[in-house]
């Protein structure tokens, strides 16, 4: 097993203080995705250094502080690695953000190097990197550079700081700079954060070392896509409103107004109202033989935008469903309120 303490702050010594100084004897340990291989050797320390009677292990890694369970049976308590949280639970639930322990020094040439175009940069960052934000606001400052950073949106705690579904700490201020910067791993944050603002977007991928503006074409391509889902919406016979179960993403009193809303605008079309944990590809292949169209999420607001290209069925943003019909659709850009 690889080593806890190399590549994350787990914060183990918090953990054990939480769990002994509340008694805690049956604990479950969940993860975001890419942290989930850490979780065995978790378990083997809070075994070793509580008085826990059993540590369990979620068996699905959670896409965010969002996705947790309603209601635990035979659990005191859940410890969360790779989020902070926003939710309050039923249970005790202690969230430990596993800081990454990434070094931006090796980073910043090249980052200075890609931005001598632009003199005015927001910055932002995924909560494993957000410690990154001071070394860097420090570096392109001295290099003459003016930087910003938001005060986050109602899902995060720190300047600066991006969650899948809420931007608002690069949003904050856009209208005042050139570009942004944002350090995450992968692409997931910054495909959102390039499809929610309206400047560029340097990504600094720490893991990789690959430091490159996000892809136009492809957000454009995006866009259209989404455009075409609207567009379906708009003309649909039959209409698959999907709700989701999991606590942080459940929305039931939006489904009631969306669908509403759709009866409404089409009525010759038949909306129905579908309730599941997680979106799966059956689930959606299973609408397509059903005869549905379209489908409508009032789930995670990145399924439409990150799951349209292996889905069967275009997929269109229930808050969005407001933004169409009030507003129009501009087949170019797209709709687009992750927020």
């Amino acid at each position: 097993m690889r080593p806890l303490r190399h590549d994350y702050d787990f914060e183990l010594e918090k953990v054990f203080d939480w769990i002994d100084g509340n008694s805690y004897k049956k604990v479950l340990i969940q993860s975001a995705p890419g942290l989930m291989h850490y979780l065995p050797s978790i378990k083997e320390e809070l075994e070793l250094n509580t008085h826990v009677d059993s540590v369990v292990i979620d068996g699905r890694g959670r896409f965010g502080a969002c996705d947790v369970y309603e209601n635990i049976s035979g659990i005191d308590a859940v410890v969360h690695f790779g989020h902070t949280g926003f939710i309050e639970t039923r249970y005790p639930i202690l969230y430990i953000p596993a800081y990454s322990f990434i070094d931006a020094t090796p980073f910043l040439d090249t980052i200075l190097d890609r931005l001598k175009e632009h003199s005015r940069i927001g910055l932002a960052a995924s909560i494993q990197h957000i410690k990154m934000l001071g070394q860097i606001e420090h570096f392109l400052t001295s290099k003459g550079k003016t930087i910003l950073i938001g005060e986050p949106g109602k899902r995060g705690l720190f300047r600066g700081q991006v969650v899948g579904c809420d931007y608002l700490a690069a949003m904050r201020v856009d209208n005042k700079v050139d570009s942004h910067l944002l350090i995450a791993g992968g692409s997931f944050h910054a495909m959102g954060l390039a499809l929610t603002v309206s400047n560029p977007v340097l990504q600094v991928d720490p893991y990789t070392r690959e430091i490159e503006w996000m892809n136009k074409e492809h957000i454009k391509r995006i866009n259209q896509i989404r455009g075409y889902a609207a567009l379906r919406l708009t003309v649909a016979k039959k209409i698959a409103v999907v709700d989701s179960s999991i606590l942080g993403q459940s929305t039931k009193g939006l489904s009631t107004k969306v669908i509403e809303l759709l009866r409404q605008k089409n009525p010759l079309a038949k909306v129905d109202n579908f309730l599941v944990d997680v979106v799966s590809d059956q689930f959606l292949i299973q609408l397509k033989e059903l005869g549905y169209d379209v489908v409508v999420t009032a789930a995670c607001t990145r399924l439409a935008t990150d799951d349209f290209d292996r889905s069967p069925l275009p997929i269109f943003e229930a808050r969005e469903v407001y933004g169409l019909y009030m507003k129009g659709l501009n087949i170019v850009r797209g709709v687009f309120i992750l927020q």
